[in-house]
């Protein structure tokens, strides 16, 4: 791209007006129009990198944007060698703006004596054409630049047509020196310009079609309608609509719309997509759907490339992966409850009564419990798709593809955790993928929130790695480990902030229909605190309240104190060590949830901890058995011993009525007679106890041991109670 020296292409008045726009127009102006020109750019420090005046990614080109600089809005193309010259300068080449048209866009800033009329250069003729001979040259360079006006000949055209029917802007194609540029022209305008308000284009056939497709340009979307498809574009391509901009657009035809974007395939592409949902949704569109375009595609791969390839295109645009997003429109019927009939939709669970499918959880526990590990086990039973898998508790229901991301945990590390968890291999007959993303080995922590003056936005960098999870077609569980990694906010002391991070996850869960969960910190417990209660744990999650109200599920695991654990590795048989026991729970659910406290202990090899809790509690239950039959038998010996003998049923002597004696043993005490009559029973039937009788004539039914004195006939009463 060749120089455009200001002061050879006009007259020396052309020359001062450019000047002043330079001098006059605000710096901070400059740089605004700078950045709304070239939405690829990058600033770093003072200078604005971009590929070229074209505007396409990059770092080719670097323009001056300190204010204070007087090199300011002038730079290099370190490709081309040429040198970049004023905001003037930028419009003419990015834009396709003629100096009349940045004079009027600056009319506001430039001081009333520099409105005065341009010369026209000697190179433009009377009748409007061009002077070839007299095409003003720079130094040691080509020929320049050729000036477009109404009678260049162009290479195709594309009318914007209003909805009675007229030419609201005409768009013309030029090939000028084997490069493609686009100039608007509205009609009875002597040189290229865009109106004032920009309208969409094919508007007669958006109104009587409910679903449009926006593409990104005249040729891709002339393209589609060719072939059957309604589809629309903006005026000006990727650098003209930015979100500073947008008023100047029309988007209200796609009022109550289906829209569905098909962005070209690369970064500039996909923003401007962004772009477009955002200003259609804001003129009331009913649904804006984003679609992902499919692997394996070139860089800049459009619409009018799949139709050229002989792409099944209406097949794409109905079952390809794709964002959308609705409107909220009171003032239609669309939100009515009347929309609820039928059958509810049953809740489906990941992990059954534990966590809910499609929806954002919260897995908190302290430092060094070993959430990363429960966290892999659950995704390689996902991925393994095998049934009656167990993981938090819970039996594992849904299967299909996973995605990982650790952020503290590298390949070496988790290749090792792996190999624990699957010793045998069965990871390489996966039906179903699982991505394990080690973010120290490729290029570090991306955040996936980013607080910017108190707004809260969602990052390029999860945009990009989001568009690709789109795509995954069976996609049921997405990890984030820990969170605090990848949030560039304060979500612990900032309730916006929390909002703000809650919100995106369950956007991501709900577009994705997977379980999405977060790895988060507790509060570190003081050392002779205790935690025995779910809803203790759930108050020792760090962050403020707006973290954990904002999900769907919240489980919380908390390591039980020292007494437990080593009453628990004594009851399973097991060495006690330190860490090994720790106790869990559902501690929020906004739905169906088991709330039971499930109890854990780490396998020593792989380090994972395992669900104990049926084990552990049938011990319980048959420790407590075996402590009460005890503590009966204690009892019956007693009081025979003591000449208060007990009978089984009826009378004041009954072992039901003397529950309340001072010696009775307290883990009797509330039983039921049927559970006292069956523990009786249970010490009969080992031969523990016997029942005896005092006189020939009455019936056996006081209580003794089996070599106590009862049996040997030498028990002497001491009561005035039945006993005698």
């Amino acid at each position: 791209m060749s120089v455009i020296r200001f002061d050879n292409t006009k007259s020396s008045t052309a020359h001062e007006l450019v000047q002043k726009i330079s001098d006059e127009v605000p710096r901070s102006v400059q740089i605004d129009i700078l950045r709304e020109t070239y939405p690829n750019g990058k600033i770093r420090g003072h200078d604005f990198y971009i590929g070229s005046l074209a505007g396409e990614a990059g770092e080719s080109l670097k323009i001056d944007i300190n204010p204070s600089s007087p090199h300011f809005m002038r730079g290099q193309d370190f490709n081309g060698g040429e040198g970049i010259g004023g905001i003037v300068k930028i419009l003419m080449e990015a834009r396709g703006m003629r100096l009349p048209e940045i004079k009027d866009l600056f009319g506001s800033y430039i001081s009333e004596e520099s409105r005065i009329p341009v010369r026209e250069p000697s190179w433009k003729m009377p009748n409007g054409g061009l002077n070839l001979n007299n095409l003003p040259t720079t130094p040691g360079t080509a020929t320049e630049k050729v000036r477009i006006d109404a009678n260049t000949e162009h290479n195709g055209q594309w009318d914007y047509i209003s909805r009675d029917g007229e030419v609201l802007v005409t768009v013309r194609r030029y090939d000028i020196d084997g490069k493609k540029e686009f100039r608007p022209w509205i009609p009875g305008s002597p040189y290229p310009k865009a109106p004032d308000v920009r309208p969409l284009y094919n508007i007669p056939y958006i109104l009587e079609e409910q679903r449009v497709v926006w593409v990104e340009g005249e040729k891709c979307a002339q393209a589609l309608i060719d072939s059957g498809i309604t589809a629309t574009c903006t005026l000006g391509g990727a650098g003209a609509l930015t979100r500073k901009n947008a008023d100047k657009f029309d988007f209200t035809p796609l009022r109550g719309k289906d829209l569905v974007i098909w962005p070209d395939n690369d970064d500039a592409g996909r923003r401007l997509a962004e772009i477009v949902r955002e200003v259609a949704l804001d003129s009331d569109a009913n649904s804006v759907t984003i679609l992902q375009n499919p692997q394996g595609k070139p860089p800049k791969w459009d619409a009018a490339d799949a139709i050229n390839e002989g792409f099944d295109v209406e097949d794409f645009l109905k079952s390809a992966a794709g964002t959308t997003r609705k409107s909220i429109n009171l003032l239609d019927d669309s939100l009515l409850i009347s929309r609820f009939s039928g059958d509810a939709p049953i809740q489906h669970f990941l992990v059954d009564g534990t966590f809910p499918l499609g929806v954002p959880i919260i897995f908190a526990a302290a430092g060094d419990a070993g959430k990363g590990m429960m966290t892999l086990d659950l995704a390689m039973k996902v991925a393994a798709g095998k049934p009656m898998s167990n993981a938090f508790g819970g039996v594992v229901k849904e299967f299909g593809d996973v995605v990982i991301f650790t952020a503290e945990d590298d390949e070496s590390e988790m290749h090792r955790r792996i190999e624990r968890l699957d010793e045998a291999g069965h990871r390489f007959d996966y039906p179903n993928k699982l991505h394990v993303v080690p973010l120290p080995n490729v290029g570090g922590v991306f955040p996936i929130l980013r607080e910017n003056m108190g707004d809260y936005s969602e990052t390029d960098e999860f945009k990009k790695i989001y568009e690709q999870i789109i795509q995954l077609g069976n996609i049921k569980l997405i990890v984030f480990d820990p969170l605090a990694s990848f949030v560039h906010a304060d979500v612990n002391a900032d309730p916006a902030a929390g909002a703000a991070l809650t919100g995106l996850l369950a956007r991501v869960a709900t577009e994705t229909g997977a379980s999405v969960l977060v790895c988060h910190h507790m509060t570190k417990v003081k050392d002779d605190a205790v935690i025995s209660r779910p809803e203790q744990a759930r108050n020792m999650i760090r962050g403020t309240s707006a973290l954990v109200d904002g999900v769907r599920s919240a489980f919380a695991l908390w390591q039980v104190d020292e007494k437990t654990s080593v009453g628990r590795c004594n009851d399973l048989g097991i060495q006690y060590e330190r860490n090994r026991c720790f106790d869990g729970a559902v501690v929020k659910s906004n739905g169906p949830a088991s709330r039971h406290i499930r109890h854990f202990i780490r396998d020593t090899f792989t380090g994972l901890l395992e669900d104990r809790t049926e084990q552990i509690q049938n011990l319980n239950q048959g420790n407590q058995a075996q402590m009460r039959k005890d503590a009966m038998f204690n009892w019956i010996a007693a009081c025979e011993r003591d000449g208060r003998a007990l009978c089984q049923m009826g009378g004041a002597d009954s072992i039901f009525n003397r529950l309340n004696d001072a010696d009775s043993p307290p883990c009797l005490s509330g039983m039921g007679e049927s559970s006292i009559g069956r523990i009786v029973r249970d010490l009969i039937t080992e031969r523990r106890i016997e029942k005896y009788s005092f006189s020939t004539s009455g019936g056996r039914k006081w209580l003794g041991t089996t070599n106590g004195v009862m049996s040997r006939g030498e028990y002497e009463a001491v009561t005035a109670r039945d006993n005698i």
